[in-house]
């Protein structure tokens, strides 16, 4: 009896699929046709059988955000699901090592697979270096299995990976002549030994052109050895043969990239159930998924897709509406958003906008953006005026500036013309256009507020285009960075915070509270006004924390640390901060915030060797920064290259590192850059070129008495600040000359008690016990006592703690010594 649908593995292929198990990444990498699906699919449903888990996923798009979808949707029935569901693509090396924290807190305890399929589709490098980053980690109980046509990983990447992966290609996949004769004899086909080894021969063991052989032999006792491509020799076979509708059934199953029976029959518009299950009992190119939906095999989904190309305008349009009606009927709206494009049902289209409203986008959306609006009909156009906001929103977003006033000229017509709208719905409306168009004075606080404050008064509810929950800073950790846009305008910026602030608040929320009062502690910061400063910022830490506004946590921290190092008190949060401890970084770009805060911190004590890697290096890399935010990072950057020495780095990247504070006038980053260029010159020995740098830079601080950027590199900057003693500036210069004494008298306290503490980590916790009695002055005698210990055992234990302490063993105050430890320490 033939049963052509039946599956054949070898025992070569099951015992080759069997090392999955020991393995940390399987690679399975071979042209479509070999049955790299199939194969995977047949040893995981064996290790579903004993009771391990497996999670599978395709990959239908090039874009990152189509990808993280899918992942999110894989692990959707597991506590590691929902954790995942509430992060964004990891982007950058700190979002990943996030993402990777939650795995290793939350996959299963057992043995768990995954499997990604087509993994050639993904074209986005952030997705492909988070699959290399997990694959990477080695987490025991999971195993990778990821199946491409193309190389998965690079050479590098391989070999860094060593005995975690292995690879399964082409050769390991293919027929051998003994394989495919068993194939056939399994299948129920009578076939010579000449003609299979003619196949053989013909299809060098791609078991799909057997399988498109082993169907025309069975129909018309022949087999296809001539040089048809694959797609003619599908049409031939698996086409031509059908009835009308079942062809037209098919055709529709290789639109989209899964399918259910149900669908394709409201698709097609009548009673087909018995036409689909007879197409799907017989075509072993339409593939069960493991979520119930089925799935044309590529080479099956392009032929059916070049055959329905070739149907009228008017009759494609038509099935691509109802596919779209059938997504939104499953209230999947982003997926019917591309089908109802390419059916032009824009009226359907601007309604499904309308339901997503914290619409995030899926990569491929980007592109169509404007033309959804500027191919609709005005008419249509002007009945929804909700789904133009959603979409001005997004194009913000995307940097789509002049596409953005476009849109807003059409989003007032479409207010205007729909009279349908009440009065309070009309107000509405505009209030949400007020908030929108307040980020294009990003960087004038009074000029957003006037929008803040006019949407306020129309709004009736609270905006949809504000979170709460948002990064109010961008993820800068200065303030000032981002909105001091001019020298003298530093009180202004201080009043115009607080004069702004508290509408904003009752519009958003408490967005962003007590970024007035860490302001005004910033601006003091600067000043050096230090004891002047505390109330303010212990003002904003409260407000912040109390509306859990964690990003204006960091920047009081950011102050915080900078002020610690003038006291001479090691900051208490910075190693948690290192570490990425606590709840505070769960958004990946307060990850990057907290690491420019940590940079700054130990470049400031120029403790180069524990800088973050992204901040050291020379070059960004791949770490994620919001454009508005980037100024802070540079000059911090700037600031790390000093702490290294890497004076000419800073010199030649100085004029791009400017550049980027242009756009909004970032006064405060290019004055830590100038302060900064200075210091690099000074470093090299350029005097003359250093002091036109240093007294270009006090000319820009003098207007507000800035004088922290100064304080902080005295080392580099003292000899030519003496010199200017008698300058044009030199009531400001005796203010940083003051400000840069206490700031290296803090610094060398900071200094010495991080190294005290280091080389008493190296004590063992009896040598540390004894140690500490030994410097409240106790004799060998009492310590003895104490511990229960011989007297001349302590005295072995105390030359042993001097000579790990440094102390020298001869001295007469070595339990002085001692002492200063413990208390620089503390």
């Amino acid at each position: 009896m033939k049963n052509l649908n039946s599956l054949y593995f070898s025992i070569r292929i099951q015992q080759l699929l069997g090392q999955m198990s020991v393995v940390g990444t399987t690679l399975v990498v071979a042209p479509m046709g070999y049955g790299k699906t199939v194969a995977v699919n047949h040893f995981l449903q064996a290790q579903e059988q004993k009771g391990n888990i497996v999670m599978r996923q395709s990959i239908y798009g090039a874009g990152r955000e189509v990808f993280w979808q899918g992942v999110r949707r894989t692990w959707s029935n597991l506590p590691l699901g929902e954790a995942l569901s509430q992060q964004t693509m990891p982007a950058d090396t700190n979002s990943r090592a996030l993402v990777l924290e939650l795995f290793a807190k939350l996959l299963p305890q057992e043995e768990c697979y995954w499997f990604i399929d087509d993994l050639h589709l993904l074209e986005d490098k952030t997705a492909s270096e988070f699959i290399y980053a997990l694959s990477k980690a080695g987490f025991a109980k999971l195993h990778l299995v990821l199946a491409s046509r193309e190389q998965i990983f690079t050479q590098a990447q391989r070999m860094s990976l060593g005995q975690q992966v292995m690879l399964i290609d082409k050769q390991a996949l293919a027929f051998t002549r003994e394989e495919l004769a068993e194939y056939s004899r399994r299948c129920g086909l009578s076939i010579s030994s000449r003609l299979l080894n003619s196949l053989h021969e013909a299809c060098e063991g791609w078991v799909s052109i057997i399988y498109l052989n082993f169907l025309a032999y069975s129909k018309y006792q022949r087999l296809l050895l001539d040089n048809k491509s694959v797609y003619e020799m599908i049409t031939s076979v698996l086409l031509e043969p059908l009835t009308k509708t079942q062809r037209e059934l098919l055709l529709l199953m290789g639109q989209p990239e899964e399918f259910t029976p149900q669908q394709i029959a409201f698709v097609y518009g009548n009673d087909c159930t018995e036409e689909i299950c007879r197409l799907l009992d017989f075509n072993a190119f339409i593939i069960s998924l493991a979520n119930g939906n089925l799935r044309c095999h590529h080479m099956l989904k392009q032929a059916t897709r070049h055959a329905f190309s070739l149907l009228p305008q008017a009759e494609q349009r038509r099935y691509f509406c109802q596919f779209g009606k059938w997504y939104v009927q499953q209230q999947d709206y982003e997926e019917a958003l591309d089908w109802l494009y390419r059916g032009q049902d824009f009226t359907c289209l601007l309604a499904v906008v309308q339901q997503l409203r914290d619409w995030s986008m899926r990569e491929e959306h980007k592109q169509h953006l404007f033309d959804w609006l500027r191919e609709c009909s005005p008419t249509i156009l002007w009945q929804y005026p909700q789904a133009v906001l959603i979409i001005m929103r997004r194009m913000f977003s995307l940097n789509m500036i002049k596409e953005m006033l476009q849109v807003k000229e059409w989003y007032i017509t479409a207010l205007e013309r729909n009279t349908a709208l009440t009065t309070e719905e009309r107000n509405n409306y505009y209030g949400e256009l007020e908030v929108i168009l307040s980020f294009l004075s990003f960087n004038s606080i009074t000029g957003m507020s006037k929008h803040h404050r006019k949407a306020y008064q129309l709004l009736s509810g609270a905006p949809q285009t504000l979170s709460k929950q948002g990064v109010w800073s961008f993820g800068a950790p200065s303030i000032l960075g981002l909105y001091l846009k001019a020298n003298g305008g530093l009180q202004q910026t201080i009043d115009e915070m607080y004069d702004c602030m508290p509408p904003y608040y009752l519009l958003s929320n408490w967005h962003g509270a007590g970024a007035a009062e860490a302001t005004e502690a910033e601006a003091l910061l600067l000043q050096g006004r230090l004891d002047e400063m505390d109330i303010c910022l212990q003002k904003a830490y409260y407000l912040a924390r109390k509306h859990e506004q964690e990003c204006i946590t960091l920047c009081c921290d950011f102050l915080a640390m900078q002020r610690d190092i003038f006291n001479g008190i090691a900051n208490e949060q910075i190693e948690k901060y290192r570490r990425h401890e606590g709840h505070v970084w769960k958004q990946s770009v307060l990850l990057n915030t907290a690491d420019m805060c940590v940079g700054f911190y130990y470049a400031l004590l120029g403790d180069s060797q524990r800088l973050p890697g992204w901040l050291a290096n020379k070059e960004n890399g791949e770490t994620i920064v919001l454009y508005p935010a980037l100024p802070c990072c540079n000059y911090i950057k700037a600031q790390c290259l000093l702490s290294k020495r890497c004076y000419t780095e800073l010199l030649v990247r100085y004029d791009d590192l400017q550049a980027e504070c242009k756009p909004y006038n970032n006064f405060l980053c290019r004055l830590y850059l100038l302060v900064q260029k200075a210091a690099a010159l000074a470093g090299l020995g350029e005097l003359p070129k250093a002091k036109a740098a240093l007294v270009n830079a006090l000319k820009l601080a003098a207007a507000d008495n800035i004088i922290l950027p100064f304080a902080q590199n005295i080392t580099l900057l003292k000899e030519l600040l003496d010199r200017e003693r008698g300058g044009e500036h030199c009531e400001l210069v005796k203010k940083i000359l003051a400000l840069g004494r206490q700031f290296a008298a803090g610094r060398e306290k900071v200094i010495q008690k991080g190294s005290a503490g280091k080389l008493l980590t190296a004590l063992s916790p009896q040598e540390l016990q004894i140690a500490q009695l030994a410097a409240a002055r106790h004799t060998n005698k009492e310590i003895a006592a104490i511990l229960n210990l011989r007297e001349g055992t302590i005295k072995q234990y105390l030359n042993r703690i001097f000579l790990k302490l440094q102390i020298d063993t001869k001295a007469k105050n070595k339990r002085h010594q001692l002492s200063n430890y413990f208390s620089s320490t503390n």
